[in-house]
């Protein structure tokens, strides 16, 4: 009985027990709904568990040699930790405070330290605070500081989270094509906005993954807690472009040279592959550095003149004439009355007033002659002409990968005007983009196919380099036959050899190509005064085209005393950039055509065409082979020439251009190679090209008949074979370039 009362008594006691602590867990629990709502709310504010997407490492953009042109490098977001600061113990110390932190950090992110202290105050409720946008995407070198401090104890305070950054090492080389990267409001995170980076975003970013972070109440992360990955991001594809990084670094030149010489509103160059449409460089100006987009002027950002529609001009005629051969309308051999036409009751004159008279419709093309090809228009008539213009895809886009391709502006030719088939016969009236034209182009000079031009080559895992899918020609119409087309490319050949100039042809590579002289048509009707776009457009060699090419000049300033056409302002750059191009390519000269331009210049040949500008003084290619230094330099003195000296030998053993060029302009500057007595044969002396630019090691290479195999932009500053060593012909020399030191 006594154990029974002791049970009982203890059960009591232990009921009681239980109830009095259910009853104060009670209490609590309302003192905390009530008493402590606020606090513990806004405590609960600054402690926020959030999944958030996570992104694998973005793509790298290369060149079709694999040099790299887009990248993702590693930068780091700087914050300070608050609660850290406020820590009594760390109080206590004396040297984390935030007159401290604001005094270091002042000369590394370039703020006062007025502005720093203005975030990184402690009676801010935060854990960790940002410092403004100059604190984003700051250099790894400040963060390895930082690091550096930390093993000292010092600045603990101070975080660096990993953020990656977009870097574009060449500035604005290629920058229409490459395009850039920004916020995207839409998904609230960086993408591609331009160019390639946005047309192939997906492919470069790859998919995503998840991750929990921890984050103050403004989504900063909280620099005590590392994320926690659930699922892992897969890194994005590699995109290889079809453009050649050497051939890109021509164009460039070459547009910096025009807008020095003439200060256009825009201009832009395409060179292409005719044969499957890759394009191998692309350029504008105005440009801008992909980096620095925000920088840059709207028109330099949006504008890619190379996919805008304006009036061709006489460009166009190229295809006219296509048409016109391959229905048999018209013999080149058959004659006509220069001068003018009247269409509608309006009178259509050629582009010099007068016309040459009695002329053939071969001439009609050496001579730009509206009238002429008025006549094969009319020949034609509308539905056939534009039958042919469809076939050569000018009513649609050409689906380049590139955003902001503009729609062409054709007449309807069930609604069109006599005078509107006129003026679409010589590319008037009319608007078409140039990268139609190139793809048009490229049928004429391949034997009828009109490729799809496209920048991406292929596509390439991370990881491996393995090439994951690659880009295939694509044929998008065929037009006319190889035999009209050959007919097509000889009387283009022959219309630049035939100028008088020849500003756009070059002996031994066979130049075929056509020039544009086209009016700058008002908003309101009408054309404004003095003011042109001019163009080139052409390929080489004409019998086996390797290089497609087109040019074209908006609005060039009046003030340079060159007067404006396209033969004279567009026709010299296009000339340059291919005969850099195909002595880059190691495309090999056609001795035939250099012993036809020898002998026409040796019988004083002379051409009837026309043409506005001062004909340059030329003066014949001296042989140089043999000679002294001394020698070389009286020689080129005599014919008024410049001389460019490569290696240490006693007499000259190579100079480009040779004797077999026949002339060139005065002025001209000779590249001559003194080899070294006793070579081996088939063997050159490497120079030093240590300091050169790429257009200069390029160009003695090509005079030692030696390979280039380029790794970086700017200067040389390393080559694989050491100066001295002596090289079999074709070799191919790694050289490494970089800023100019």
């Amino acid at each position: 009985m006594k154990e029974d009362r002791q049970f009982r008594f203890r059960s009591r006691v232990l009921r009681l027990g239980l109830w009095v602590l259910l009853l104060s867990l009670v209490l609590r629990l309302v003192y905390i709904q009530v008493a402590e709502a606020g606090e513990l709310s806004d405590k609960a504010q600054d402690w926020i568990r959030v999944d958030r997407d996570i992104k694998g490492k973005r793509g790298a953009i290369y060149d079709r040699s694999g040099q790299k042109l887009a990248f993702t490098g590693v930068a780091y977001d700087i914050n300070v930790d608050l609660e850290y600061l406020r820590d009594e113990k760390v109080k206590a110390k004396g040297q984390d405070t935030p007159e401290s932190y604001a005094k270091f950090l002042s000369p590394l992110l370039g703020m006062t330290e007025q502005e720093l202290l203005q975030s990184i105050d402690l009676s801010r409720k935060e854990h960790g605070i940002g410092l403004g946008p100059k604190s984003k995407k700051v250099d790894a070198s400040i963060h390895e500081q930082i690091e550096k401090l930390h093993k000292e104890e010092k600045f603990l305070g101070i975080n660096t989270i990993r953020a990656d950054i977009r870097s574009y090492p060449n500035a604005e080389f290629a920058a229409h094509v490459l395009g850039y990267m920004g916020y995207n409001d839409k998904v609230a995170s960086e993408t591609g906005l331009a160019g390639v980076e946005y047309v192939y975003d997906n492919v470069l970013t790859g998919k995503p993954g998840k991750a929990v972070y921890y984050t103050d109440r403004d989504g900063n992360p909280l620099p005590t807690y590392q994320p926690e990955e659930k699922v892992p991001a897969v890194d994005g594809s590699d995109v290889v472009l079809t453009i050649d990084a050497g051939i890109q670094h021509f164009v460039e030149d070459e547009l910096n040279q025009i807008v020095a010489d003439y200060r256009p509103k825009h201009a832009s160059i395409i060179v292409a592959d005719p044969n499957n449409g890759e394009i191998l460089a692309m350029g504008n100006r105005p440009a801008f550095h992909p980096a620095e987009y925000n920088k840059a002027e709207p028109e330099a950002l949006w504008n890619n003149w190379a996919l805008q529609r304006f009036e061709p001009g006489s460009t166009f005629k190229s295809f006219v004439l296509t048409a016109a051969l391959a229905e048999n309308k018209v013999d080149l051999s058959e004659t006509f009355q220069s001068g003018a036409i009247t269409v509608d009751g309006r009178r259509v004159s050629d582009w010099n007033n007068t016309g040459w008279g009695q002329i053939t419709y071969r001439q009609s093309v050496y001579n730009s002659s509206n009238v002429g090809f008025v006549k094969m228009g009319q020949k034609l008539g509308k539905d056939t002409l534009y039958d042919y213009l469809y076939q050569f895809g000018f009513n649609k886009l050409t689906g380049i990968d590139l955003p902001g391709e503009a729609k062409s502006g054709l007449f309807d030719p069930r609604k069109m005007r006599d005078i509107d088939l006129a003026t679409t016969s010589f590319g008037q009236g009319i608007s078409v983009t140039p990268i139609q034209q190139v793809a048009a182009m490229s049928a004429i000079a391949n034997g009828g196919k009109v490729y799809q031009p496209h920048v991406v080559k292929e596509f390439r895992d991370q990881t491996t380099g393995e090439t994951v899918k690659e880009v295939k020609p694509k044929v998008l119409y065929e037009v006319a036959n190889p035999e009209v087309m050959s007919t097509v490319r000889q009387v283009l050949e022959e219309a630049v050899r035939e100028d008088i100039n020849h500003l756009s042809y070059i002996p031994g590579y066979r130049v075929a190509g056509k020039t544009g002289t086209a009016e700058v048509p008002k908003p309101n009707g009408g054309y404004e005064e003095n003011k042109y776009r001019l163009s080139f457009i052409g390929f080489a060699p004409a019998n086996n085209p390797r290089l497609l090419i087109y040019v074209t000049i908006d609005q060039p300033s009046t003030n340079n005393g060159v007067l404006q056409f396209g033969s004279t302002m567009a026709g010299p750059p296009a000339r340059n950039v291919l005969l850099n191009s195909l002595r880059y390519l190691q495309v090999p000269v056609d001795e035939s055509d250099l012993a036809k331009n020898n002998e026409g210049k040796q019988e004083g040949a002379k051409t009837a065409t026309p043409t506005p500008a001062e004909p340059k003084v030329f003066v014949k290619v001296p042989d140089l082979i043999g000679v002294t230094k001394d020698q070389a330099a009286q020689v080129a003195e005599q014919g008024k020439l410049k001389i460019d000296a490569v290696g240490d030998g006693p007499k000259v053993t190579g100079q480009w251009p040779d004797v077999s060029y026949g002339q060139v302009p005065e002025g001209t500057q000779i590249k001559l190679y003194f080899g070294p007595e006793g070579s081996k044969e088939g063997k050159v002396k490497m120079p030093d090209l240590t300091g050169l630019s790429k257009r200069e090691a390029i160009d003695t290479l090509a005079l030692l008949q030696l390979k280039i195999d380029p790794e970086g932009f700017g200067y040389v500053r390393k080559q694989s074979v050491p100066a001295g060593t002596l090289v079999p012909f074709g070799t191919a020399i790694k050289l490494e370039f970089g800023p100019q030191s």
